[in-house]
């Protein structure tokens, strides 16, 4: 079995993510890329910005702003990076990782990935 280049917490709405024996879950690879974005995400403001924002204006801005928020991380291949609109208040990020292939994360504004 390969090791891993990444590994680290599983965290999901603020909380570490605990097996059945109550025991910390991790992520590795692909998947703590997936949520390193989502939490960057989070932590600048922006996804509230998409979610409380009717006008398209100002969503293609910080569309635009997520974008490269995203392609920042060496990890991920520029030009690569999309935001899509899944339904009301839940955004999706897609990217191509540099070493793992192609990620997909869903956030929404209310700061609990």
């Amino acid at each position: 079995m390969s090791q891993s280049k990444f590994i680290d917490l599983h965290i999901q709405h603020g909380d570490v993510v605990l097996d059945a024996g109550l025991n910390p879950s991790y992520l590795t690879d692909r998947a703590v890329i997936a949520q390193d974005i989502v939490h960057a995400i989070l932590e600048t403001g922006l996804a509230n910005l998409l979610v409380s924002d009717r006008g398209t204006g100002v969503t293609a801005d910080t569309q635009t702003r997520l974008k490269l928020l995203v392609e920042d991380d060496v990890r991920i291949m520029p030009g690569t990076v999309r935001i899509e609109q899944a339904s009301l208040g839940q955004w999706w990020v897609f990217a191509d990782t540099i070493d793992f292939g192609p990620l997909s994360a869903a956030f929404t504004g209310d700061n609990n990935a």
